[in-house]
């Protein structure tokens, strides 16, 4: 390994992109059987992650980063996994619990030192997006983390002493889901906290559950709810996100990935410009002139040129009709879709601007594009920073940074940077750790996005 210092040297009905998955209908009777076996410990909510947190302190041992990560916080370090496995029939790949359990062991060895200070707690948030159900093959589904990853991460981290870890989860799949693919039994038999935060309304969350930020700054937002332990002074927060194709984020990776540490009635920040913000009850909470703001930036990108701004020409047919004039007395209804992009992407920048994970990872082993078609990418990226993150994990999946929306929004609103010419990337091999000298020749993927999910050919960035 290289010296320390050498190393420094529709509408309103909105589309998602995930895959279509009925119900159990590719699981065969023996795979129902099984799930139906699976271990449900019962559904631990937001406020029993923050009581086992408090349990476990005293004789926590929370992670420390290797010092080359930790020293270079602008960086992306890449790990390259080697996951062999070959798609069935229908175009899915075995569950391969084994393997993935294997790769998350060694990630978390790999990037995390012993420590002998006890305290704190960990805290995971995987992309659990959605997508298990009984048949096996669906925990390697390309839209969700891993299970097994997060499993073998575990371990690695148990065995430093990292006794204290909650698992959050908070996207579409269930209870029952969780239950009958495995994933509930996985964690609970490892003893870690593993919480659903998705609940029916904003009314059903505890006070003590959530943090509120104030950030008069916010383009969208003005205060921004968290879930309470990602927010604590002593909590390690690991965002963990996945190498998956969105039709509007485009590339759903790290920063997207926080929308799951909100409760819901704020964490869906997908919703369209002229529909409401999907609101809990709390007032104050967004900026009132939100939509005359969102207008002006949209106009200022689009004058910059940004890559597929007026896809389907949206933007076009709401500055015909007379614009924001038109739209405040009610003259024009534009399509929900207009400014879509940029609302999307500022308020996911209201949020990433007040978080700061302790690291960032996206999983990239298997991933799913635009197509509903899995790759086998066998990677995992790492950086201190979100965008930089994004931004070359991006890249591996066959689009340029430079040109997607969000990366650029991100770097001009001070979160990091984007362009992969000026991003220090380094490979973690069987050698130690090695600068990348040229990004271009990094392994890449072509994993096209459907924007809007119009059924038209892949687009790429």
């Amino acid at each position: 390994m290289p010296n320390r210092r050498e190393f420094l040297s529709t509408g309103a009905v909105f589309l998602t992109a995930l895959p279509v998955f009925h119900d159990n209908a590719s699981a065969n009777p023996s795979m129902r059987e099984k799930a139906k076996e699976r271990l449900d410990p019962g559904m631990k909510r937001v406020r029993d992650g923050l009581e086992y947190a408090r349990q476990h302190k005293k004789s926590n041992r929370s992670p420390v980063l290797r010092e080359e990560i930790l020293d270079n916080p602008g960086a992306v370090f890449i790990l390259q996994t080697d996951i062999s496995s070959v798609k069935d029939e229908d175009g899915k790949f075995p569950p391969e619990y084994e393997q993935f359990m294997r790769a998350g062991y060694d990630t978390a060895r790999i990037m995390f030192r012993p420590v002998t200070e006890r305290g704190g707690v960990t805290c995971i948030k995987p992309n659990f997006v959605g997508g298990f159900d009984a048949d096996e093959r669906n925990v390697n589904n390309g839209i969700s983390t891993h299970p097994s990853f997060v499993a073998g991460f575990c371990d690695a981290l148990k065995e430093m002493g990292n006794t204290g870890i909650v698992v959050g989860a908070n996207g579409a799949a269930t209870h029952d889901r969780f239950v009958e693919s495995g994933i509930c039994e996985m964690f609970h038999l490892r003893d870690v906290c593993f919480t659903e935060g998705k609940y029916k309304s904003w009314a059903d969350y505890d006070r003590s559950e959530v943090i509120w930020v104030d950030y008069p700054d916010g383009v969208v937002m003005k205060r921004v709810p968290f879930f309470r332990l990602v927010k604590e002074k002593d909590t390690t927060f690991i965002n963990m996100a996945k190498d998956r194709i969105h039709n509007l984020g485009i590339t759903t990776l790290t920063i997207k990935n926080l929308q799951g540490i909100m409760p819901v009635g704020y964490m869906h920040i997908c919703g369209g410009w002229p529909s409401n913000l999907n609101r809990g009850t709390v007032k104050n909470v967004f900026n009132p002139e939100y939509q005359k703001e969102i207008e002006r930036l949209y106009v200022k990108h689009a004058r910059m040129n940004f890559k597929h701004w007026d896809e389907y020409g949206y933007a076009r047919a709401y500055f015909d009709a007379g614009g924001w004039d038109a739209y405040r007395k009610g003259a024009f209804e534009p399509d929900a879709r207009v400014f879509w992009f940029e609302q999307w992407a500022q308020r996911i920048m209201d949020v990433a601007s007040n978080i700061t994970p302790y690291i960032n990872i996206v999983e990239g082993i298997v991933g799913i594009d635009g197509a509903n078609f899995l790759y086998l990418n066998n990677f995992v990226t790492m950086s201190c920073s979100m965008a930089a993150c994004d931004s070359v994990t991006s890249w591996l999946m066959g689009h340029d940074p430079r040109e997607l929306y969000y990366t650029r929004i991100a770097s001009e609103r001070g979160l990091g940077e984007y362009d992969i010419e000026k991003i220090p990337i380094f490979e973690i091999t069987g050698r130690g750790i090695e600068r990348v000298r040229d990004y271009r020749t990094l392994p890449r993927a072509r994993m096209g996005v459907n924007i809007y999910n119009q059924g038209k050919e892949l687009t790429f960035f």
